[in-house]
């Protein structure tokens, strides 16, 4: 609560929206909507993207907007892998963000309180991002390049396509901002207080962005310790605990759900693959609408979903111009580089291929994959979004620069200049204008046509048909789609099911269901199944198809073939089974 209560104290004072601050809100949201393109005719019925880690993040919005009405926890469905219950945080989860959208939920289900959570953090990554720089120069310009840079990364336009926490970046922007105001001799209560909301935010956004940004924390810090040449037994020290206490509040679902023993450390081989290359800094998003499609045949990235860091070629030239005249140029500088070797991962790659497969020379991602707890982290190449965060900070205090130079040093220092449209003389107008255009230019979202049209399946709307509270088991779960639809389907019938959240991190629940299901259909199986209290066994059609499970006409002779099961009837791909 103190958190929460201190992010509204600082709120009061870093978020004052001015009058002249709503032309740029009103063009961020924009902005926004432009990012969600796909989706806009349907926002009810349609996901950016392919079917896939999507439909689970349906899923959650759904259930946790759901739990918040009926006065549940909003972490732990208790439909799912009775007794225990399905534990959401056994994937990353952006839950701040869920518990936000819920009225909207509500009101128009759950696939618009997913694409709405989305546009959200769409919106405020630019808008957080914006205010900074405009507090720190005084330029609405230079906030907005600032902004219009961060929202508009590919980096946080492919993760559209299905990781919702890690597009909710908007946090990250805030905790820098509270950091950097903490970090004086004497730091303010409320600059503490603030600190330790935005750290909450931050765990509460994501998981991956609050190991991130406490690692990446740490560098700022110090670096702006050294630039102040503050001394460390000064006052200073209070932000330690102001993140902590934020961190750990943020932090306590997941810790919870780490008790129960379900995650399982990721392998190096598992992480090592997730380890980007200095090009994926440099190279434009293939999904861009005029040169993707260039990029795409001259340098094809298979894992790009992950690995498109791109910084921006017009943000890159601006934020050269910040390190000639800004105070700060070390301490941000320094934290994106820190944090681009960070996103390089273990060791050098290049195409997805180790440099040296067999011998390589390790980076500082190996010795802290090393570290407990921290080899749960599979995807180091996230660490680029703080790269791209300062690179969009350093533009905007370039950008402020260029339109800006009334200083006779050249230098720009916190509150240097104001700016408004008015203001401003016709050549400077055009060149703002021009540096805008550019900006939007080289990062316009485009070539994200890919849509799935998320409804209830008929299996689920045939269940919620069927009076009772009763369980049933689909079988075979054994890819992670299918998997996410059971979910979201539990939204439409209410039913109680067997499923997991993670295919990394199984619940004990549903690793037994699996132990139990071996060698269905046939008398052993059913035998075992049937001591779960299982009412129906809902047989997915289109996986029984001879590579990942029995040809559908051998399923078809084994079920005639044991006395224990019954075949009810077929509803669409899926065929319901009873025991007799």
């Amino acid at each position: 609560m103190a958190s929460i209560t201190g992010m509204r104290a600082w709120t009061k004072t870093m978020w004052r929206i001015q009058p002249g601050d709503w032309a740029v809100v009103a063009l961020f949201a924009c902005g926004a909507l432009a990012m969600m393109h796909p989706v806009l005719a349907a926002p009810s019925s349609r996901i950016i993207g392919f079917p896939g880690d999507n439909v689970q993040y349906v899923y959650a919005a759904g259930w946790m907007a759901e739990a918040l009405r009926t006065g549940a926890s909003p972490f732990v469905d208790p439909r799912i892998n009775a007794p225990d219950g399905l534990a959401l945080t056994a994937t990353d989860v952006p839950y701040v963000g869920y518990l936000v959208v819920a009225p909207l939920t509500w009101l128009f289900g759950p696939v618009f309180g997913y694409n709405a959570q989305l546009a959200l953090a769409h919106f405020l990554s630019g808008l957080c991002a914006y205010l900074w720089i405009q507090r720190l120069t005084g330029s609405r310009f230079g906030g907005l390049v600032a902004g219009l840079a961060f929202m508009l990364a590919p980096f946080r336009l492919v993760h559209s396509y299905g990781h919702p926490q890690i597009v909710s970046t908007y946090p990250l922007p805030l905790f820098f901002w509270a950091l950097d105001a903490s970090l004086q001799p004497q730091p303010k209560r409320r600059a503490l207080a603030g600190l330790s909301g935005a750290t909450f935010l931050l765990g509460a956004a994501s998981q991956y962005y609050l190991v991130i940004g406490l690692i990446c924390g740490v560098v700022y810090a110090l670096l702006t310790l050294a630039i102040r040449r503050v001394r460390l037994w000064s006052q200073v020290w209070l932000a330690v605990p102001a993140v902590l206490s934020g961190a750990l509040l943020a932090a306590a679902p997941y810790l919870l759900t780490a008790r129960d023993g379900i995650y399982t450390p990721y392998g190096l081989e598992s992480t090592r693959m997730w380890s980007a290359s200095p090009m994926n800094f440099v190279a434009p998003s293939h999904l861009h609408p005029l040169w993707g499609a260039f990029i795409e045949q001259r340098r094809p990235e298979t894992l790009w979903v992950e690995k498109t860091l791109y910084v921006g070629v017009v943000s890159g030239m601006l934020a050269l111009v910040a390190l000639r005249c800004w105070d700060r140029r070390w301490v941000w500088a320094g934290t994106a580089l820190v944090a681009a070797i960070l996103a390089l991962g273990t060791d050098l790659h290049t195409g997805n291929v180790p440099i040296h497969p067999d011998h390589p020379v390790w980076l500082p991602a190996y010795y802290l994959h090393q570290l407990p707890g921290m080899n749960l982290m599979r995807v180091w190449a996230r660490f680029g979004i703080v790269t791209i965060l300062f690179v969009a900070l350093l533009a905007g205090v370039g950008a402020a620069h260029l339109v800006h130079r009334t200083h006779a040093s050249g230098r720009l220092n916190d509150g240097a200049v104001a700016w408004s449209v008015s203001l401003m003389k016709p050549r400077t107008a055009v060149l703002a204008v021009g540096v805008i255009g550019l900006i939007v230019l080289d990062l316009m979202p485009g070539r994200i046509s890919e849509y799935t049209t998320l409804t209830p399946r008929p299996i689920d709307r045939w269940l919620a048909q069927q009076s009772g509270d009763f369980t049933v088991g689909f079988v075979p779960v054994i890819d992670a789609t299918t998997n996410y639809y059971i979910l979201f389907g539990t939204l439409t019938h209410g039913k109680r099911t067997i499923a997991f959240m993670h295919q990394a991190h199984l619940p004990p629940v549903f690793q037994d269901f699996n132990e139990r299901s071996r060698g269905f259909p046939d008398s052993a199986s059913a035998q075992r199944l049937r001591e779960l209290g299982i009412r129906y066994l809902l047989l997915e059609k289109p996986i029984f198809d001879g590579t990942r499970a029995f040809r559908w006409s051998v399923v078809e002779q084994r079920l005639a073939a044991t006395p224990e099961l019954r075949v009810v009837q077929a509803v669409g791909d899926v065929v319901v089974v009873e025991f007799r």
